[in-house]
């Protein structure tokens, strides 16, 4: 008995490379899409711990009958100070609003580990200031988890404090309109600021008008533990006086402030900014969370920082 036998042909090369070709050309029609869907999980997740954020912030205002200050220090005073007549120099203490409300974020055990009797900088506090707080954290951000040093600027906390793990904070206090207002110049004109002892009942524009946290995306001026750069501004700083104030809003603007004319400053790439395309989110003194794009009118997100400048906010 004869048996047939059937040859079995393979692919041919040109068959190969279409067959590649297809599943590339799938591989990029899908990727931007799975991009995509991850960030706007990364985008929900921020909006998450801002509103934890609120949330700790009005429990705080609850038993205190104050918004915590961004700073427990003088406005004059920060990391470029330290450590003043030494750690335990009330000048120097500079423990932030970030700091202040940890028992309210599930951060109890940390809380409990700091003494707020002497600096945040101090060796004491390091342990606990090397710890990334994860709702402090936004998860779009890239960076570095501990202040980094920029070789145009140097970092303070490694040449000044001489310790390199300060874990940053991605939220930030928007304090006042312009850094005169953040330099005691002239009033703050937001919330949260150096040594404020700011309640519900001093909001006076409404508390669904009045902006009380940004993201900020900035890598230096940034430790959480420290209240030294804590709060920022709605305009970014330009060397022109009186009011050193850029014509647009600070959001998402490089660079945010350079010292210069205020020696006794840290520098920073960023005030109110983000990862996230196109702006940032922003917390509002009454616990909710908005999305504000870079491009908002200038004099708008001015009067979304005051407190109780009676302005008139329109749509945003």
């Amino acid at each position: 008995m004869k048996i047939s036998s059937r040859s079995h042909r393979g692919f041919t090369l040109i068959e190969l490379l279409v067959v590649i070709a297809i599943i590339a050309v799938l591989i990029a029609l899908l990727l931007p899409a799975v991009q995509q869907a991850r960030e706007a999980a990364r985008r929900s997740q921020c909006k998450n711990n801002l509103k934890q954020m609120g949330l700790a912030l009005h429990n705080y205002e609850g038993s205190s009958r104050v918004f915590p200050p961004s700073s427990i220090s003088p406005i004059t005073k920060g990391v470029w100070n330290y450590p003043g007549t030494g750690p335990a120099d009330p000048d120097i203490r500079l423990h932030s609003f970030a700091s202040l409300i940890l028992p309210f974020v599930d951060g109890a055990n940390l809380y409990n580990t700091i003494d707020y009797n002497v600096s945040a900088l101090a060796p004491a506090n390091r342990t606990a200031a090397s710890q990334i707080v994860s709702v402090y954290r936004c998860p779009s951000y890239a960076g570095t988890d501990y202040s980094t040093t920029i070789p145009a600027s140097g970092n303070p906390y490694v040449t000044t404090v001489g310790y390199d793990k300060f874990a940053i904070r991605n939220y930030v206090a928007l304090g006042g309109k312009t850094v005169v207002s953040l330099s005691g110049a002239i009033p703050a004109e937001g919330v949260m600021y150096p040594q404020s002892r700011t309640g519900f009942r001093d909001i006076t524009d409404g508390t669904s008008n009045t902006l009380m946290i940004a993201e900020s995306r900035e890598e230096v001026a940034s430790v959480w533990i420290d209240g030294s750069s804590a709060t920022v501004a709605a305009r970014y700083m330009v060397p022109v006086p009186p009011t050193f104030s850029g014509n647009t809003t600070s959001i998402n603007y490089k660079p945010y402030f350079q010292g210069g004319i205020f020696p006794n400053s840290i520098n920073q790439d960023y005030g109110p900014s983000s990862r996230h395309v196109g702006g940032a989110h922003h917390l509002l003194c009454d616990g909710s969370v908005r999305f504000i794009s870079e491009n908002i009118d200038v004099i708008l997100y001015d009067s979304l920082t005051s407190r109780n400048g009676g302005e008139v906010v329109g749509e945003y």
